[in-house]
Order: C-alpha cells, then structure tokens, then sequence
C-alpha cells in the first residue's frame, strides 16, 4: 500500500500493522505508534521528528530524506533498517533491560546503513555498531558511549567533536581527515617534519 501526502495525527496509527508500504511526503504530527509495526516500509521524504514510540517495531525500513530528529529510541525495537540520507540530529539510541528505566542492555544496530545521514548531536549508549556504516554522515558532537564500533565505517563522516572514549574502537575505518580530526580533539596536532 502507498500513502502519498497524509498527514497522521495522534492516534491514526496506533496498534496497527504495515508490511511492504510506502510512505512519501507524509507527516507523523505528534502520531503515537504505541504498539505498531512497520516491516518492509520505505518512508520517502517525510517527517517522523515528533511521533511517540512506545513498543515500535521496524524491521527492514528505510528512511531516505525523511526528518526523524529529536526521536528516543529506546522503546523501540530496530532490526535490518537503512538510515541513509535521513535526518536524525540529536536522537537517543538506548535500550533498558525489561522493567528499569536505568540499566541499560546492548541495543542492536550491528551493520546498520546511517550511509550520508545528519546525525549531528545524536546520542549512542551501549549499542552494538560492529560494522555499521557511517560513510559521508555528520556526526558533529555526537556520543558514542559504551558502544562496540569494531569494524564500523566512518570514511568521509564529519567528526568533529566526537567522543569515542568509552567505545571499543577495532578496524574502525577512518579516512586521513577524519584521523586528523580525531587526533585533533585529543589535544594532538600535526608537524611536518624538517626536510634536510
């Protein structure tokens, strides 16, 4: 089913299922997707930056220029999807263990696609990135905390300002600038050496 031009408000969504649906231009005004599921969806260009995930389920969606800002993550579960070109700038990516508001649990976004996405300020806490793909996104300010970035690609990605100090950083891929910039905010600059 193709949803072109709508606009969700409150409840329009809750509780309901969608399966191999398209939504392009849409807006998600305060939608609350309390117990709703979205498999095999694309949304095209929309704007998510004020829905109400509260036990969301989206497994193998993607998100190309749509707005999903501002968003908490933790009540939500994520599996498979691509947030490729999205605009995801200041979200939270957490998981609590069943029945606490404080102890957090691995979230799992091993080899996620946020490939060209604007994730300046956004917030990762103990999640699983092994492989992930960072490519060209902004990740200006953001926090990886307790995050496993083993393999992660970030070649190209702005990150500046970043903080990987807790994270378990192996084969993570890095371009020059992006070693540079790295190294610069650690309070390292680099010299040329004399030539003789």
């Amino acid at each position: 089913m193709n949803y072109k031009n709508q606009i969700f408000t409150t409840n329009d969504l809750k509780g309901k299922d969608f399966t191999n649906c398209e939504f392009s231009d849409c807006r998600f005004v305060s939608a609350n997707l309390r117990f709703s599921s979205f498999t095999n969806c694309k949304f095209q260009t929309c704007d998510l930056s004020t829905v109400i995930l509260d036990l969301t389920s989206f497994v193998k969606c993607s998100y190309p220029e749509s707005k999903l800002s501002n968003l908490d993550f933790s009540e939500a579960k994520l599996k498979n999807c691509s947030f490729s070109k999205a605009v995801m700038k200041n979200c939270v990516f957490q998981q609590f263990k069943t029945g606490s508001k404080t102890e957090k649990k691995k979230f799992d976004l091993a080899n996620a696609s946020f490939l060209r996405a604007d994730l300046a300020g956004t917030i990762f806490s103990s999640c699983e990135l092994k492989g992930a793909n960072f490519q060209n996104s902004i990740l200006e300010s953001a926090v990886f905390d307790r995050c496993n970035l083993k393999e992660a690609n970030f070649v190209g990605a702005n990150i500046s300002g970043v903080n990987f100090d807790t994270s378990k950083v192996e084969k993570t891929l890095l371009d020059v600038e992006g070693f540079i910039l790295y190294g610069n905010s650690k309070g390292f600059s680099l010299e040329q050496l004399p030539t003789q």
